[in-house]
C-alpha cells in the first residue's frame, strides 16, 4: 500500500454548531464536502423527525462527514458509526470523536459474521469494498464483518430515526439481515451499486415510500425512503 494511500491527508474547515471545525480527509476526496454540505447528498425531511433526540445509524461511515452533517442539522442526535477500514476509522475518530453521543464501531456489517477481504481502491477510500470488483485496485486487507441484526441486538438498538447505508455492495445483505427490524426505522438513506440491487432494495423496503433518488448511472445512485407509518402521522 502506498505511504500516502490514497492521497496525502489534508484539512478543511466547515461550520458546525460548535463553530468552525477542521476535518481531516484524503486530499483528492475534498469533493465529499461539496456533495454532503452544499448539495445535501443525504439531506432528510426534518419535519418528519421527532423533537426529542434522534437515533442515527451510519453503516459505512468513511471519515465521518455525514456525522458532521447530522450534528449541524440535529446537535442532539445520538449516532452509531460502523467503519471497518482502519485508515477511514482513524480519520472518523479524529473528525467526530469529540462530539457528545457518538459511538464508533470498527467493524463492517453484512448478513453474516466473518473476516472478509476488503479490496482497496487506489484513489478513493469510499470505493473500498468486500464485494464489488475494482477496476483500480491497489491492495487488500482483512477486516471484521458482523451480521447487522446481531450488531443491533448487542447495542440494544430499538427504534432508529435514520439508517444510512453506504457499503459498496453490501446494502442488500444488510437490509435482509435487518428485515424484522425495518418497521422500527423511520428513514433509510442508501447507495446502490447495480440495477439488480436497486430492485432488491425496493422489494425489501416494502413498508416504505421512495421520496428521493439521485441516479448517477444506470448501475448506481442514492435512494431515500420513508416509513409509511410516518406519513400517516
Amino acid at each position: 500500500m502506498p505511504a500516502d494511500y490514497p492521497s496525502p491527508l489534508t484539512q478543511a474547515s466547515i461550520q458546525t454548531p460548535k463553530g468552525e471545525q477542521t476535518v481531516h480527509l484524503p486530499s483528492n476526496e475534498l469533493f465529499r464536502l461539496e456533495h454532503i454540505f452544499k448539495h445535501h447528498e443525504y439531506g432528510v425531511p426534518n419535519h418528519y423527525l421527532p423533537s426529542e433526540p434522534i437515533v442515527v445509524v451510519d453503516i459505512g461511515a468513511n471519515v465521518g462527514l455525514f456525522a458532521l452533517y447530522m450534528k449541524n442539522l440535529r446537535p442532539d442526535s445520538v449516532i452509531h458509526f460502523f467503519e471497518p477500514a482502519p485508515l477511514n476509522f482513524e480519520l472518523l475518530r479524529r473528525n467526530v470523536g469529540g462530539y457528545k453521543d457518538v459511538h464508533l464501531h470498527p467493524v463492517g456489517l453484512s448478513d453474516s459474521t466473518q473476516a472478509a477481504v476488503m479490496m482497496l481502491h487506489s484513489a478513493n477510500t469510499g470505493e473500498n469494498s468486500i464485494k464489488c470488483s475494482l477496476s483500480d485496485q491497489c491492495g487488500q486487507i482483512e477486516v471484521p464483518i458482523v451480521a447487522a441484526r446481531q450488531a443491533f441486538e448487542q447495542l440494544g438498538l430499538t427504534y432508529i430515526d435514520i439508517l444510512k447505508i453506504d457499503t459498496e455492495g453490501c446494502e442488500v445483505e444488510i437490509l435482509r439481515s435487518l428485515q424484522e427490524r425495518l418497521p422500527y426505522v423511520g428513514l433509510v438513506l442508501l447507495e446502490y451499486h447495480s440495477d439488480e440491487d436497486r430492485r432488491a432494495i425496493d422489494a425489501l423496503l416494502v413498508g416504505f415510500n421512495l421520496f428521493c433518488a439521485s441516479i448517477a448511472t444506470t448501475e448506481g445512485g442514492i435512494l431515500k425512503y420513508i416509513n409509511r407509518a410516518l406519513l400517516k402521522g
